[in-house]
């Protein structure tokens, strides 16, 4: 019955998690590059980046701390802590929406950096409500909320019609999705209050933050990174080569949601079943790999018809990078939930420096190509990396069960 009901969550997850993304990289975006050209474009997809790099880490971190520790402020009947976390949380991503904005923005900087502000806001309180969703396993409520978003982006895209500004497609998309599940959930009427918990949430939260901050870098940190290196129409050209692989992945990446709220119950994985795992999701990422590069070019041709000749020169090495990072996405929390949490900065550090390094030195000496194959390298590294870590401890876990014994 309980692997009926995994099966069927992680089933209503990935369509949750599929349907905003679909609308928003078939539909919103295609029609937003017809609309501005190539130049204009990369300057949107460098600004959607940065509000993801900023505002996505605060959220999701507080979102997966509050579901792992649910149960022991649970069992000691105790609430608050996180309502001061989130607060903390929007301050900050407030201050540095503002600088980013500035540096990526040339004209018009009232009106973008307040709408910019509004959005990541608004991101980081949505990302981090929806844990009341996932703590009692109600992945239907994610369904209807997701189906919500995904219609408040369509209703934005009026308002850009009418606006030119293309931020009101997630304003107005967050919005409703934040008002849905507020009306279904009373997490964000909790008091301002500590508990005795509050340094050790804190704590976990500090370092699980800069773990997901610098896993979201290597995410969307390469369109900011190619904004300055070769202009807004390279950021047009490389995230068209990498949109059908992030489809692909993202579609699938909610199996890791799923599976972190199922495993904060669970005692103990043992290394068959993480084996199993890994061997399930291997099958599924190598046949992911082999549609999205048979499907891409007539996709491409008719999303981006402008550009889409040089996008399809990377799709091979940019898909390949986004089924690894799916890969590395359901894998880690399983990663989270049976080591230690200082491994998550170990894990990230590393690769960060990785990909820093292989990214740079390649674009270097192979440009556009060497840069996606660097990005690739890093990512392979992480996927081997976290899979010695949870082998390595669980192998000296049963060695000191025997020794126990």
């Amino acid at each position: 019955m309980l692997k009926k009901k995994i099966i069927l969550d992680t089933i209503l997850n990935i369509i949750a998690t599929a349907l905003p993304i679909l609308i928003l990289q078939l539909v919103i975006l295609p029609f937003i590059g017809t609309r501005a050209g190539d130049v204009q474009y990369g300057l949107i997809i460098t600004l959607v980046s940065l509000s993801t790099l900023l505002s996505q880490p605060f959220g999701n971190v507080l979102n997966n701390i509050r579901l792992l520790t649910h149960q022991e402020y649970e069992d000691h009947k105790v609430s608050g802590d996180f309502t001061i976390l989130l607060v903390g949380a929007i301050g900050i991503n407030a201050c540095t929406m503002i600088i980013g904005t500035l540096y990526y923005v040339e004209s018009d900087f009232f009106m973008n950096v307040g709408l910019m502000l509004i959005l990541s806001c608004l991101n980081v309180t949505r990302e981090y409500a929806i844990v009341s969703f996932r703590i009692t396993l109600n992945y239907k409520a994610i369904l209807i909320n997701n189906i919500i978003l995904g219609i408040g982006y369509l209703a934005g895209l009026a308002v850009f019609w009418v606006t030119g500004y293309w931020q009101w497609i997630y304003i107005i998309g967050f919005s409703l999705s934040l008002i849905y599940v507020m009306r279904h959930s009373s997490l964000l009427k909790e008091k301002l209050t500590k508990t005795p918990f509050f340094k050790r949430t804190t704590y976990k939260s500090i370092i699980l933050f800069i773990s997901v901050l610098m896993k979201t870098m290597m995410n969307y940190g390469d369109k900011l990174l190619l904004f300055p290196l070769l202009g807004p129409a390279t950021v047009s050209v490389y995230y068209s080569a990498t949109v059908l692989g992030k489809i692909i992945s993202m579609a699938i990446t909610p199996i890791s949601s799923v599976m972190l709220s199922y495993l904060a119950k669970m005692e103990k994985l043992r290394l068959k079943q993480f084996l199993s795992v890994l061997a399930i999701i291997t099958a599924v990422g190598v046949i992911g790999y082999l549609v999205t590069v048979w499907i891409s070019a007539p996709i491409l041709l008719r999303l981006y018809p402008k550009w889409a000749e040089e996008s399809l020169t990377l799709i091979p090495i940019t898909t390949a990078t986004a089924i690894i990072e799916m890969m590395c996405s359901v894998i880690h929390p399983i990663v989270l939930r049976f080591n230690h949490i200082n491994w998550q900065i170990i894990i990230s550090g590393i690769n960060l420096l990785i990909y820093l390094a292989g990214g740079l030195i390649l674009f270097h000496f192979y440009g556009l190509v060497g840069f996606s194959i660097g990005i690739l390298g890093a990512s392979l590294f992480k996927l081997l990396l976290m899979i010695v870590i949870f082998v390595w401890n669980e192998l000296s876990k049963e060695q000191g069960e025997r020794a126990d014994g």
